[in-house]
C-alpha cells in the first residue's frame, strides 16, 4: 500500500531526544482499517440508512433541507483509498455517490422551500458548509484520476457551483469557525474546478474569508468552536497546499501548546464557553495528531494518544463521522514521534492576553487533581469582527462569539477521577434558554454582583426590623435577585500574578466592571499537602453605591451539611454517570453579615443546587469586603466535620484588611493570607516609593507584613513561609525578612535623594521559632 501524507517537507522542526514506546500509542494504520470497516458498514446498509433518513426527515427545522448524513463520509473514505490503492470498486461507490446526491433534494417538500427566501435559486445538494467539502473532496480525487466522464463532470459540478453560490447568499466573516468552515468549502471547490466561469469570484471570497483567519488569533473562546476552527483551518490549507505553511504561523503553534495545557484527567479540553462534555475530542484528535507530525512533539503526540484511548471503540464501526476524521488522521499522523507524558504541572495557559486562563494540577494521569480558572474577557482584539456578528446575529447572551460571562470563574475541579466542580453547559434553547441559560454570570461559579442591596431577612426574635418576638423573615431569594435576562455586559479583566511552589501555587486574577463601577479580585490557593483550595473573592466598589455580591458554587448532589459547610458531589452530567468516589467539601469559614441559601436551578441540561454565600450594603468609594470558600477534595468515607474543625478564619488588623485562614494538620499548622486592597500603601506621590511599611502593613494572628500574599507552614520549631511582594515580615514579633535601603533619586518636589526601601518580588525560606 502506498503511504500518502500531507507533510512532505517541514517548514518548522522542533527536535527532541529519543523516548520509550508508549503502549497507548494508536498506529496510524488502525485509523485507516477503522476508517475502511466504517465504510464498508455504511454501504451495506445504505438502504436501512436512507430510509431512516426519510422518516425523520423535518421540513420545519430552522436549518432547512438536510441532506442524508453518513454517505459523503463513505465517499470522500472510498476515492482516497482508491487513490492509495487503485481498486475500482472504491472508486465506483464515490462515484455513484457524487451522481446520486443531488436527488434526495426531492424528499423536501415544495411548499418547505417555498418560505425559504435563501431557495430562491432552488434547494442546494449541499446546504450545510460543514460538510460541503466532503462531496468535493471525492470529486476532486476522481477528477484528478480520470475516472469521471465529461457528463458526469458535468453534473457533479452542477451541483457543487449551486451550492457555492448558495454559500455566497450569507455573508459571516471574521477569524471563527463557521469563517473557516466557508473558507474551506470555497478552497476545495477552487482546486476541484480551477477553470469554471465562477471560481474567479469564488477565489475573491475565499481570500477574504482566509485571510482574517490565516495567521490571526481566533476570536471565540469555547471549546466546541475551537476544535471546529482548528480542523476547518486544516481543511482549508489541505486544499491550498499549504499545510506546513499553516503549522508553521506562530498562531498555530500557539494553539497546540495552548490545548496541550488545557487537557484535563478526562483526557480531554474541559468544555467552557459554548461547548458541552467530551464534545468535539474527534477534531482535537486529529489536530494533536497533526501537530505532533510536523512538530515532532511527543507531548502532542501523548495528547493524541490519550484522546484516542479515551474516546475510540475500534469495534464501533457504525461512526462513518468519526470514520472520516480517523481518515485525517491517518493523512496526518506519524508513528515515528512516540508519546511522552508532559512534565509541566500548574500553569498560566498561556499568558495574560489571549488565553487569559491558569490551570492547577499536580500531575497529567485520569487520577490527578486539575483546576481550571478562566478569566478570559472579550478583549480589544477583533473589533470589527466581533461589532459585526453583534450587528447580525441575535446573540445578546454572548461575549462574540460563543464566549460566556464566565470570567474568574471556576470551568472544572477532578481529583482521583472524579468531577467535583463543573461548567454550566452550552444552551438548552436557540439563540439561549430562560435567564440567558447557560450563559449568564449565575450559572459559573464565580462571585455575580449586581446593584442594589438584596433583602437579607431576619432572624427569629431579631430587633433590627420588628419586636423581640417576631418570627423568622427569610431573605430574598439570591437567585430571584441575580436574573434577568441574561445579556452579557462587556467587561476587562487582568492578572495580577502567578507563582508556583513545591507546597503551594499562587494566583491572583482581576475583573473590572467600568459601567457597573466595581473590581473583583479571585485569589486561589492551591494547598498541597493536605489538598485544598482557599479561594479569596474581594469586591471593591470604584464608585459610592448600594451593591450585592453573590458567591456562587452548583453542584449536583448535597450529601451532608452543617454550620456554613456542605459536602457536595457530581454523580453526572447531562445523561453520563460520572465516578462518584471523592466528594468536595465547600466550606465558608467567614460567616458574618453573610446570607447563606441553598436553591435548586436547571443547569447543564440537569437539576443541581447552587450554594450561595450573599452580602448587601451601601458601600463608599474604594470600600472593599471578602468572601473565603475553602474546598477540600476528599473520599467519601471521611467525615467533613472532622475537616472543617481544623479551618478557622483569622480576622486582620486592622480589621477588614486582610484576609487570612488557619489549617490544622496534625503537628502542622499552615496559615495563608491576602491583603484586600493592593493599593493601600500608596500614600505619597512627591518622591519613590510611593508606600512606606507602615502605610501597608497588616497583622494576621502572629503574622505581620505588607506583602500582598503569604503562605505559612509550621511545625514545631520550624517556620516555613513565603511572602509576596513585601518589604519586611514578623511571625510573633521575630524578623523574617527586611529588605535593604536603597537610593531613590529625581523626586518631583526637588527635594534631595534620599533612601527608600522598594519591595521584593517575593521571599521564601526556612527559620527555628524558640
Amino acid at each position: 500500500m502506498k503511504r500518502i501524507t500531507i507533510f512532505s517537507l517541514f517548514a518548522l522542526i522542533l527536535t527532541s531526544s529519543t523516548l520509550s514506546q508508549s503502549p497507548d500509542q494508536v498506529p496510524v494504520n488502525r485509523y485507516l482499517e477503522f476508517a475502511r470497516r466504517s465504510a464498508d458498514w455504511t454501504w451495506k446498509n445504505m438502504d436501512s440508512l436512507l430510509m431512516r433518513w426519510k422518516e425523520t426527515l423535518d421540513p420545519k427545522s430552522v436549518f432547512g433541507y438536510r441532506p442524508p448524513p453518513r454517505i459523503l463520509e463513505m465517499a470522500t473514505i472510498y476515492a482516497t483509498l482508491y487513490e492509495m490503492e487503485k481498486k475500482d470498486e472504491y472508486a465506483e461507490r464515490a462515484r455513484k455517490v457524487l451522481l446520486t446526491y443531488g436527488n434526495y433534494r426531492k424528499e423536501y417538500p415544495e411548499e418547505a422551500a417555498e418560505l425559504r427566501p435563501d431557495y430562491s435559486s432552488g434547494v442546494p445538494a449541499l446546504p450545510d458548509f460543514f460538510t460541503t467539502m466532503r462531496y468535493i473532496r471525492p470529486y476532486e480525487i476522481l477528477k484528478k484520476h480520470n475516472y469521471l466522464n465529461d457528463e458526469e463532470q458535468g453534473k457533479i459540478e452542477e451541483i457543487i457551483e449551486h451550492s457555492m453560490e448558495y454559500l455566497l447568499q450569507t455573508q459571516e466573516w471574521g477569524p471563527m469557525n463557521r469563517t473557516a468552515l466557508r473558507a474551506e468549502a470555497l478552497a476545495w471547490a477552487i482546486r476541484a474546478m480551477p477553470d469554471h466561469p465562477n471560481t474567479r469570484k469564488w477565489k475573491t471570497m475565499e481570500e477574504a474569508l482566509g485571510f482574517d483567519n490565516w495567521g490571526n488569533w481566533e476570536i471565540e473562546d469555547a471549546t466546541i468552536y475551537h476544535a471546529i476552527w482548528l480542523y476547518a483551518m486544516m481543511g482549508y490549507a489541505d486544499a491550498k497546499g499549504k499545510t506546513t505553511e499553516l503549522f508553521g504561523t506562530p498562531e498555530m503553534y500557539y494553539y497546540a501548546q495552548y490545548f496541550l495545557q488545557l487537557i484535563s484527567p478526562d483526557g480531554m479540553i474541559p468544555d467552557f464557553g459554548d461547548a458541552n462534555w467530551q464534545a468535539n475530542w474527534n477534531r482535537f484528535l486529529v489536530f494533536f495528531e497533526a501537530a505532533a507530525t510536523v512538530y515532532k512533539n511527543p507531548e502532542m503526540k501523548w495528547a493524541a494518544s490519550v484522546i484516542a484511548g479515551k474516546f475510540i471503540d475500534f469495534e464501533q464501526i457504525r461512526n462513518t463521522g468519526l470514520a472520516y476524521l480517523l481518515l485525517d488522521c491517518y493523512r496526518y499522523g506519524t508513528d515515528e514521534v512516540i508519546p511522552q507524558e508532559p512534565a509541566g504541572l500548574s500553569t498560566e495557559v498561556m499568558e495574560d492576553v489571549q488565553g487569559k486562563k491558569i490551570v492547577f494540577r499536580n500531575g497529567w494521569s485520569p487520577e490527578s487533581t486539575f483546576m481550571l480558572l478562566n478569566y478570559r474577557d472579550e478583549g480589544d482584539g477583533g473589533v470589527l469582527f466581533r461589532d459585526y456578528l453583534r450587528d447580525v446575529i441575535p446573540v445578546e447572551e454572548e461575549k462574540m462569539t460563543h464566549g460566556h460571562a464566565d470570567e474568574n470563574s471556576i470551568v472544572l475541579l477532578m481529583n482521583k477521577g472524579s468531577v467535583l466542580l463543573h461548567d454550566g453547559g452550552y444552551r438548552d434553547y436557540m439563540p439561549s434558554g430562560p435567564y440567558g441559560a447557560y450563559r449568564q454570570d449565575y450559572f459559573h461559579n464565580r462571585l455575580c454582583v449586581r446593584q442594589e442591596k438584596i433583602w437579607m431577612g431576619q432572624e427569629e426574635g431579631e430587633w433590627r426590623y420588628s419586636p423581640t418576638d417576631h418570627p423568622e423573615i427569610p431573605g430574598q431569594s439570591v437567585l430571584d435577585f441575580l436574573h434577568n435576562a441574561g445579556s452579557y455586559r462587556i467587561i476587562r479583566t487582568q492578572k495580577i500574578d502567578f507563582l508556583t511552589f513545591t507546597d503551594f501555587d499562587y494566583s491572583r486574577t482581576r475583573l473590572i466592571d467600568d459601567k457597573l463601577g466595581y473590581e473583583w479580585d479571585r485569589i486561589i490557593a492551591y494547598v498541597k499537602n493536605p489538598e485544598m483550595f482557599v479561594i479569596f473573592d474581594v469586591f471593591k466598589s470604584r464608585i459610592e453605591e448600594f451593591f450585592t455580591a453573590a458567591n456562587l458554587w452548583h453542584t449536583r448532589e448535597i450529601i451532608a451539611q452543617g454550620n456554613h459547610w456542605y459536602d457536595t458531589r457530581y454523580d453526572s452530567i447531562g445523561n453520563q454517570k460520572l465516578n462518584t468516589n471523592t466528594n468536595l467539601l465547600i466550606h465558608f469559614p467567614r460567616s458574618h453579615f453573610r446570607l447563606e441559601q441553598v436553591e435548586r436551578e436547571t443547569r447543564y441540561y440537569q437539576t443541581e443546587w447552587v450554594l450561595s454565600e450573599t452580602t448587601g450594603q451601601h458601600f463608599e468609594l474604594g470600600q472593599h469586603i471578602g468572601f473565603v470558600t475553602i474546598l477540600v477534595p476528599h473520599p467519601k468515607k471521611i467525615n467533613p466535620v472532622s475537616v472543617v474543625e481544623n479551618i478557622r478564619f483569622i480576622e486582620s488588623d486592622p480589621e477588614g484588611k486582610g484576609l487570612s485562614v488557619e489549617i490544622r494538620d496534625h503537628d502542622r499548622t499552615i496559615q495563608v493570607g491576602i491583603k484586600q486592597d493592593l493599593r493601600m500603601d500608596m500614600v505619597r506621590d512627591y518622591r519613590r516609593p510611593k508606600y512606606t511599611y507602615e502605610s501597608g502593613k497588616i497583622r494576621y494572628g502572629k503574622i505581620e507584613t505588607n506583602g500582598d500574599f503569604f503562605y505559612t507552614q509550621k511545625q514545631g520549631a520550624n517556620l516555613n513561609y513565603t511572602v509576596v511582594n513585601l518589604t519586611r515580615a514578623t511571625y510573633d514579633g521575630k524578623l523574617l525578612f527586611d529588605q535593604k535601603p536603597g537610593y531613590f533619586g529625581l523626586a518631583f518636589d526637588g527635594s534631595s535623594d534620599v533612601s527608600g526601601v522598594g519591595k521584593a518580588r517575593y521571599w521564601r525560606d526556612e527559620v527555628k521559632i524558640e
